[in-house]
């Protein structure tokens, strides 16, 4: 093994064999060279200026990759910032294919506390439109159906907003709710749904 090694160093040394780096640098400066001397620049051609091209070329394409990294990066950060608009077409059906006790059967039987809130969310807006309060359009978000309960029944603004809060923190932001804040939402959701069916 080490008559394999020492026969390969002299070949290495002595240039019998090709360094493959040499092979690369030598491909990449005729590409490079080709390239501008067909745009009309004119290239230098002292020794070691080949070596200097290729480095200058792989360090202007290295930032040039960093610009456009960062850049993506920056509008990744600021699309997580920018909090998304979210519609009731996800849950149109559903409010079309439930009632409101339904709706309040189903949280209550089922023992994930999101899923609870999620069918106690869809129940509020579903008595809010039976009751004439809003009108129910897919396209609609929360801040319409808020401005829709202002102008109809301002009382029920506060406890709207609150179960609107909480839906989005536990649906899409999948936080969960202490008890405390548990029990606050479904408060909110008895002034808002009849008694009789809560």
């Amino acid at each position: 093994m080490n008559e394999v090694l020492e026969t390969s160093r002299y070949d290495f040394l002595t240039g019998r064999r090709v360094d493959f780096r040499d092979i690369i640098m030598d491909f990449f400066d005729t590409v490079f060279t080709w390239l501008f001397e067909n745009l009309g620049f004119s290239l230098p051609s002292p020794v070691g200026a080949n070596t200097n091209l290729i480095a200058t070329l792989f360090t202007i394409v290295a930032i040039a990759l960093a610009l456009i990294a960062s850049f993506v990066l920056l509008r990744a950060y600021l699309k997580t910032r920018i909090p998304k608009r979210h519609t009731l077409a996800d849950i149109f059906e559903e409010a079309r294919n439930h009632t409101v006790a339904e709706l309040i059967h189903l949280s209550n039987a089922t023992p994930d506390r999101r899923t609870a809130i999620r069918y106690k969310y869809i129940a509020a807006i579903l008595s809010l439109n039976e009751n004439d309060i809003i009108i129910i359009e897919p396209s609609a978000t929360n801040a319409i159906i808020l401005r829709q309960i202002k102008s109809t029944s301002p009382a029920l603004a506060a406890p709207f907003a609150q179960i609107a809060d909480s839906f989005h923190l536990t649906w899409f932001g999948h936080k969960e709710l202490d008890d405390e804040k548990f029990n606050s939402f479904n408060i909110a959701i008895n002034k808002v749904i009849s008694s009789e069916v809560v």
